[in-house]
């Protein structure tokens, strides 16, 4: 399994052709993020649902990470949730 922070790769393009690599090789991909906030988190919330949905990552949205975690946040691996426009995970 190899940690996959998005915004390391540099072009999108780099980081797509990793993850065709990943796949090809039959690769795991926990889903790595650097504390993003805003758009960013969106859009590694994205790739993580799109090419790694049921690995363990740490780019869950707001309340999976919390100690307490409230009552009622769905099963993972959580739906693809694309944004009606952009490139981000939806709301």
């Amino acid at each position: 399994m190899i940690n996959v922070k998005p915004s390391r790769f540099g072009r999108l393009s780099e980081l797509l052709a990793t993850y065709d690599h990943l796949r090809d090789n039959g690769i795991a991909a926990y889903g790595g993020g650097q504390t993003e906030l805003g758009p960013g988190r969106g859009q590694i919330q994205y790739l993580a649902s799109l090419f790694h949905p049921d690995t363990p990552n740490d780019t869950a949205p707001g309340g999976y990470n919390d100690p307490d975690a409230p009552d009622g946040l769905p099963a993972s691996p959580l739906p693809v949730a694309a944004a009606p426009t952009g490139f981000r995970w939806g709301t």
